[in-house]
């Protein structure tokens, strides 16, 4: 193999592993075949060439992949490729003196199954069972489970 092949091949392995570090982290296919590639062509390179041409191919080939994984690891480059934003929003909390079974209020958003209701004045999420709920349609409050109000539609 040509001096030429052995550089491209070194080049693309390192083109590889720095697709894998900046782009592609945690997915390990474009570092393992770009060490593939600087592996060969540290290999071929003692294969086909003299001796202190290999020693050059494997010094340089080294050096950069040091360079790369010391680039990659620094806090800064991480920081840069982070995210940064924050969830701020909860679960809502029914307290129990707040909600009771039975209670009645009025459908704010179309449920189906799941959307906002007015009871008591205030707004929460709800369920209903197995119906699709319009808005504005009067609704009673059939169970508390947990953090989720489960509603039907009432007849006046």
């Amino acid at each position: 193999m040509s001096l030429t092949a052995i550089i491209v091949l070194l080049l693309v392995g390192l083109i590889l592993l720095l697709l894998e570090v900046f782009v592609l982290p945690g997915t390990n296919i474009a570092g393992v075949i770009g060490i593939l590639f600087i592996v060969l062509a540290i290999f071929f390179g003692y294969r086909d060439l003299e001796k202190p041409i290999a020693h050059i191919i494997l010094f340089t080939a080294l050096a950069l992949t040091v360079a790369t994984v010391w680039l990659g690891l620094r806090s800064n480059t991480w920081n840069r490729l982070s995210l940064h934003s924050t969830i701020s929003s909860k679960v809502m909390n029914v307290e129990p003196d707040e909600l009771q079974v039975g209670a009645r209020g009025e459908s704010i958003t179309r449920l189906n199954p799941m959307g906002r209701v007015l009871i008591n004045n205030k707004s929460f999420e709800a369920k209903s069972g197995h119906l699709f709920i319009d808005p504005h349609t009067p609704i009673e409050i059939v169970k508390i489970e947990g953090n989720q109000i489960i509603v039907k539609p009432i007849d006046l």
